[in-house]
């Protein structure tokens, strides 16, 4: 009995500590490229139907609860207002850091003292540091502009039953209509080729391709693996949302 006891208790502890290896190992492989889960897009009824707004008889949509309708509507807007505002708070926040990692870029190369500090490798950590700010900066720009799009296609699927078409309505004048955030992302887009010129430019000019041993630059190796960790986990790890479909529209997290 004890030994069937000791033996069910040695497969216990084998599999607890499997499934912990293999939640490390996922969460890393996460970190890098996540997978994500895949959604059924909602259809106009269903959709329509969660916000109170349902098919009469002769086939067309009516509120059938108002008090829900308007609240939901009144917090689409809320939303897509507090997204704009945060848009341009992050866009300052990530100016603030690219500049200053700029300034010290120029201060420490064009020092009159700087061979010591170039020795320590810094100027290649300040490098390294503008693209990975930068690159984040731009996914930033195109995370903001996706949820506020969201809120905005809430908007326009709503306003019928509320205020009548005035959002999806537009003045044109017969001028141009510039976007203010695919300008952002075409200076952000221009930044990071900015810090990717610089970053490959240093080991080019800095460092001999080499794969003996001894011959290897421990710092400037690990800096580029880092780099590039951190990169593909901005772009397609960590940071990506895990919900995707088949095609475009609403999806219920929830489901």
């Amino acid at each position: 009995m004890v030994k069937l006891i000791l033996r069910h208790k040695r497969t216990l502890v084998k599999k607890l500590n499997n499934l912990s290896l293999k939640s490390t190992l996922k969460g890393l492989s996460d970190l890098v490229y996540r997978k994500r889960d895949t959604y059924e897009v909602l259809d106009e009824t269903q959709y329509l139907k969660s916000f109170g707004i349902v098919k009469n008889k002769k086939g067309k949509y009516k509120a059938k609860d108002r008090a829900l309708l308007e609240k939901a509507y009144e917090r689409a807007w809320a939303n897509r207002d507090f997204e704009i505002n945060k848009f341009w708070t992050r866009a300052a926040y990530f100016w603030g850091f690219i500049v200053l990692i700029f300034g010290g870029l120029i201060t420490l190369l064009t020092s009159e003292h700087n061979e010591s500090t170039v020795n320590l490798r810094l100027d290649l950590y300040l490098v390294a540091l503008g693209l990975i700010f930068s690159l984040a900066w731009y996914l930033v720009i195109l995370g903001s502009k996706s949820w506020q799009e969201n809120w905005e296609a809430h908007i326009d699927h709503l306003e019928n039953f509320v205020s009548g078409p005035i959002y999806k309505t537009i003045h044109y004048k017969g001028k141009r209509f510039y976007s203010v955030s695919k300008i952002n992302e075409i200076l952000a887009l221009l930044v990071i080729i900015m810090w990717l010129a610089l970053f490959i430019q240093y080991y080019i000019q800095n460092f001999d391709f080499t794969m003996e041993i001894t011959s290897i630059d421990i710092q400037a190796s690990l800096t580029f693996v880092i780099t590039v960790i951190f990169s593909f986990s901005l772009r397609f790890g960590y940071s990506l949302g895990r919900y995707k479909a088949k095609k475009s529209g609403f999806l219920n997290r929830w489901s």
